[in-house]
């Protein structure tokens, strides 16, 4: 790709141009009045807050210079790495398949033969035996992670310091306390961090908050979501181990929250919003000593109510519910996106039906927002991704849920 830059022009890669220009504008009080003079369709900021005028980024460099990185706009390939060889790591290697501008180039794994296999199904280039060994690879120039919950901190810090950006299967960590010490790694060494909702990249989550904000429900009143399966009793397994994360709060948990948020948020004109209550009850397996099946509800402002169900030993139909004074709004699959949505009227007592096509694998679409925020492009103004502070609401909002019914990991103990 093409870096320029204070008079220089070098042919680089993603991770070069992201810490050459990061040193420059990070340690310069002002970025050089010739950037100024570019187009925008050629240079770019890379930070989650900015929105899309260049001008608005000059201006932020007196609070925040440290933290802003110059790209020249490139149609190379983004060049991924696997980290972790398990079905969610074959999932996401089957949708980079399917999306341009990205190229499975890397995959590792504790176990060589699992790299290799999945390497060979889906085309990748290079397999590691080890994860040091990928992330010595300096071709590689973005990961994605996804070992088991309790690791991903670690994998994080070993990324940046690597020099790679980040793509982390949700949750981002354990706890909240940990999500800023990844984001902190990440900002120190200039390496572009987000966490894997795939479901809030996706346009069916766009067209429900369209259809809340378009007022068609009135005001929103409650909330409801619900993420539960019947697992049966697998102490040992990774979704209900406690010394692997498990639990259904940050498994699945995770979704249902994230929605009420969003949703809670929209309703005022924001992004998303934080609970101002919350109060949950749940089942500790007399085991696992982890969550089998648990509900919170909560109040945010507004008097908005909502209610989050998350489960592994109980079946039930998921769906998410926006219930408002005029009617209300139903989501049919609304995490396994596409499903359904169904719109209820109360007066005119009628009922749409919105059956979202299915066009492309499920996780494409957070895997090109996180591609297009390496490459300058922030997430639009009213799009659904899943920002950083976003997750960082989230993870606040679960150890709230998890205090509440007395769950608790190695993880939370300050050392």
């Amino acid at each position: 790709m093409i870096f320029i830059g204070f008079n220089a022009i070098h042919a680089v890669t993603f991770r070069e141009a992201y810490h050459v220009v990061g040193a420059l504008v990070g340690f310069s009080e002002k970025l050089d009045a010739q950037l100024n003079e570019l187009p925008y369709d050629q240079i770019a900021p890379i930070h989650p807050q900015l929105g899309e005028d260049w001008n608005s980024a000059n201006s932020m460099l007196d609070v925040e210079c440290s933290m802003f990185d110059v790209l020249v706009m490139s149609k190379q390939s983004v060049r991924w790495g696997i980290l972790a060889a398990g079905n969610i790591a074959n999932a996401f290697a089957t949708a980079l398949k399917q999306c341009e501008g990205s190229v499975l180039h890397a995959v590792s794994s504790r176990d060589v033969a699992k790299a290799q296999a999945l390497a060979d199904e889906h085309g990748a280039a290079r397999v590691y035996g080890s994860y040091e060994a990928m992330l010595a690879d300096s071709e590689v120039d973005a990961v994605y992670i996804a070992t088991l919950h309790p690791f991903h901190l670690e994998w994080i810090a070993h990324c940046v310091q690597a020099g790679k950006h980040v793509l982390c299967e949700k949750p981002l960590t354990m706890n909240l306390r940990q999500a800023k010490q990844a984001k902190k790694l990440a900002d120190d060494h200039r390496c572009l961090l987000r966490e894997a909702f795939m479901y809030r990249h996706h346009p069916q989550t766009q067209k429900v908050v369209d259809l809340v904000t378009s007022g068609v429900i009135g005001k929103v009143r409650m909330i409801e979501a619900n993420f539960c399966y019947n697992s049966g009793e697998q102490p040992e397994s990774r979704i209900q181990a406690k010394a692997l994360g498990g639990g259904a709060i940050l498994d699945i948990g995770c979704y249902t929250m994230s929605f009420a948020r969003l949703i809670a948020g929209r309703a005022h004109g924001r992004l998303f919003a934080e609970p101002l209550e919350l109060k949950a009850v749940g089942h500790l397996d007399s085991k696992t000593r982890t969550d089998m099946w648990t509900t919170a509800v909560m109040r945010f402002e507004g008097d908005i109510l909502a209610k989050t169900t998350c489960a592994l030993q109980v079946n039930r139909e998921n769906t998410a519910v926006v219930l408002g004074e005029k009617g209300r709004i139903t989501v049919e699959m609304p995490w396994q996106c596409p499903g359904t949505i169904r719109i209820e009227l109360d007066e005119k007592n009628s009922v749409e039906e919105i059956a979202m096509p299915k066009m492309r694998h499920l996780f494409c679409y957070e895997i090109e927002s996180f591609t297009d925020e390496m490459r300058g492009q922030p997430i639009g103004a009213n799009a659904v991704g899943m920002r950083f502070d976003d997750t960082l609401g989230n993870m606040k909002a679960l150890d709230w849920w998890r205090a509440e019914i007395g769950l608790g990991y190695e993880a939370d103990a300050v050392h």
